[in-house]
Parts: C-alpha cells; structure tokens; sequence
C-alpha cells in the first residue's frame, strides 16, 4: 500500500455532528441506509462522538452524501442557498416546496453553462434574442403559439411531413436551437447514474436571458409528457419568466396565472383546439381509440391528445383518469422491457442531448479558436477532450 494511503486510513479527522446531520439531510439520506457501505459502518458512532472518521472513511462520507469535502471540515454548516427560479406547484399541497440537492445541482449547471454563453455571445457581438419575453401574460394563446411557430420557422401543418413522432421531435429541437435556445434533456445529475432526477419532483426548468435560454427537460418521465414539457418550457421563454416545472404528468391543473398562460400557449402550440374540434368525430371513429387517431394527426402522444381532449370539453375527467393511469403503467411496462432487451443508449449517444448540441459545438468552436482552454471546455461540459471530440464527431454524424 502506497505511503499517503496509509496516512488517509490513520488520520482521524474531529467532524462536528451538525455537519453530519446536514450532509444526510439535504441529500436525503439516512444514518441506518448509509451504515450499509462498509466505510460508513460505524457512522452511527460518529454521530454519537464516540468514534473520529478517517480521511479515506470521511471522503467515502462526503461522496455518498454529494458533499465537497471541505465543506465537512467546517465549524458549522454552510447557509445554503438555492436558485432563485420559482417552482410552480400543481398539487393541493400549499407547504413549502425543498428542491432536492440533485434539482439544486442540476441549475447549477445549467446556470453555469448559460453565463457562459452569454458572455461568449457578448464579447463575439452577438445581439440579445427579441422573441425571449416578447409575449405578455394576457395575449391570447392562440396566437402567442403562432407568434412562437413564425419563429421557429414552423407552418400550421408542419407536422404533416412526417409519419413519426421521433422525427417531429427531432426537427423541432433543431429548430429551436437554431434560434438560440439551448434544450438539454437528462435523467441523472450530469453523467452520475447514481444521482436520478426525480419526475414527481420536476418535469423540466428553463432559465430564461435573452442571450441564452436554456431548457432542461427530465428524461426519466414518461416519453409521452416530454413533448408537452418542451412546450411549456418554451411558453416560459416567450414570457421571460424563468421556473421550475412540475405538471403531474398533465394530471392536475396549476393554479399560479403564469402557469396556466404557459400551459394554454403549449396546447395551442401542440394541438390546436379549432382543429381538435373540427376532427374529433372521425378520431372518434377509430378502431382503437380517439387519442391514437389524434395523436397519428397531431404527431404528438396520446397522452397529449387525451389531455386536450379534456381541456376543450371533449371527454370528461373521469374519462381522462382513466386513460392516463392505464397510459402511464403502459409507457412505463414498454420502457422496462425494451431496456431489459435492448439495452441503454451508449454515452457518447445520449451526451449530446444531455448537454445541447448547439453547446458542445460553441465550446468546441471556442477550444478550436483558442478562446478557451481544455481545462474550461470539462468545466463546462464534464468531459476530457477526447471524449468531446467524440461528441462532436456524433453530433455533426447526424
């Protein structure tokens, strides 16, 4: 054993227990849950004093709980202090809302990446982004969904192109990049997959400058409600109001103005209420049911459909409770087996859609240009220049 591991394993290191205590609650972790790692065996005791934690059982501490280790070393703990977006509730529930450490670090990154595009774009004379806030919270949401389409570049059947959900999908994120809006879409704190983001917490974010918009959207919910996210997202981005996003997978209804205005601008922007109304009695008429021929019409899932279909007074809410919870065991069953038989994504496949491919290819720009070092290129994205390089050959691949 090398000399300095020696040391680390002898070194007894005097840790407060109110450090300890606020390490385990702001990761949501508990004493008898961690005792089960051989190095925290004896946390107990340390929360009595009657044993010190080592250097090396005290690192192994500060990983499990997602703390920087000097933060442990302390004489008491540090005032957090979260991110400043608002978190919109959907539920009945009127207590205060803790984001979680994982939501908290996740804006972290984010927050990070767009200061520094929005610096990047200032200093190469890059002008602010006129659509971000240009939309009040009294217009009418049909035609703020078309004023935000005319931007994207978008027609009224632009959908019709396509046979496929995921090739709509993939023409509006380009789209929306084109126009300077970042879209990162992730499960897991960056490339953590110890660290999963939590749906029932949050669906999506957006932090809104009208530099550099960046929206997040959580991959672990069900694909069918992403789309749906993405919209909402981009209503935010029209606005100027930047916000945390959790609409129970379009289950429940907010009650906050700025929500409500940001889901009726998304539902426009996805499905039209003249034209759901217009074609309801043929979708009707399907062999299936009327939320697949909608949603073969709209390109957009059938939760989405459903969803729609209650709002304009097409279906009841009853009718809706039951399709969204038959729905949601459905997506969830799919997505299990074809993991099970298929097997995840590679890395270097889903990083591009975990950072923005519109971000990798100004951090490489900038690396290539001399305008920032390697070093700066991993802080931003999490990844030695080789693994970027990687990403960037995928990215400019498709």
């Amino acid at each position: 054993m090398a000399q300095n591991e020696k040391k680390k394993k002898s070194v007894r290191i005097d840790v407060a227990k109110p450090l300890l205590q606020w390490a385990m609650h702001r990761s949501n972790k508990r004493v008898d849950d961690l005792s089960q790692k051989k190095p925290l065996k004896n946390l107990g005791e340390w929360m009595e004093g009657t044993k010190k934690p080592t250097l090396t059982q005290l690192e192994a501490f500060a990983r499990a709980t997602y703390t920087p280790f000097g933060c442990l070393l302390l004489s008491e703990p540090p005032v957090r202090r979260p991110s400043t977006i608002p978190h919109f509730r959907t539920m009945s529930d009127d207590s205060p809302m803790t984001r979680s450490i994982h939501l908290e670090d996740t804006i972290k990154i984010v927050k990070r990446r767009q200061e520094w595009v929005r610096d990047y774009l200032i200093e190469m004379g890059v002008g602010p982004l006129e659509f971000v806030g240009s939309v009040d919270i009294d217009d009418d949401p049909v035609d703020a969904s078309v004023r935000i389409k005319d931007v994207l570049g978008l027609t009224p059947d632009w959908t019709a192109r396509y046979s496929k959900v995921e090739k709509v999908k993939d023409y509006l994120y380009k789209q929306i990049e084109d126009k300077g809006i970042f879209i990162s879409k992730n499960s897991i704190v960056q490339y953590n997959t110890r660290r999963a983001l939590d749906p029932n917490e949050f669906r999506g974010f957006v932090l809104v400058d009208d530099y550099a918009p960046f929206v997040f959207i959580n991959s672990a919910d069900i694909e069918g409600a992403q789309m749906f996210t993405l919209a909402h997202e981009l209503a935010h981005v029209w606005l100027g109001k930047s916000a945390s996003f959790d609409l129970r997978g379009l289950a429940a209804n907010p009650r906050n103005k700025i929500e409500m205005t940001c889901n009726k601008i998304a539902a426009e922007f996805l499905v039209p209420t003249d034209v759901i109304h217009k074609n309801w009695d043929r979708f009707s008429n399907n062999d299936k049911s009327p939320y697949v021929a909608a949603s073969a019409h709209f390109m957009v899932s059938e939760i989405v459909a459903a969803r729609r279909a209650l709002d304009t007074g097409l279906i009841s809410q009853a009718d809706f409770d039951a399709f969204y919870h038959e729905y949601r065991h459905r997506e969830q069953t799919r997505k299990q087996k074809q993991k099970e038989e298929k097997g995840g994504p590679t890395f270097i496949t889903l990083a591009p859609l975990r950072i923005s491919k519109r971000f990798v290819r100004m951090v490489v720009t900038a690396v290539k240009e001399n305008k920032i070092l390697h070093t700066d290129a991993h802080r931003l994205t999490g990844l030695n220049p080789a693994t970027l390089a990687k990403v960037s050959d995928r990215i400019e691949r498709d």
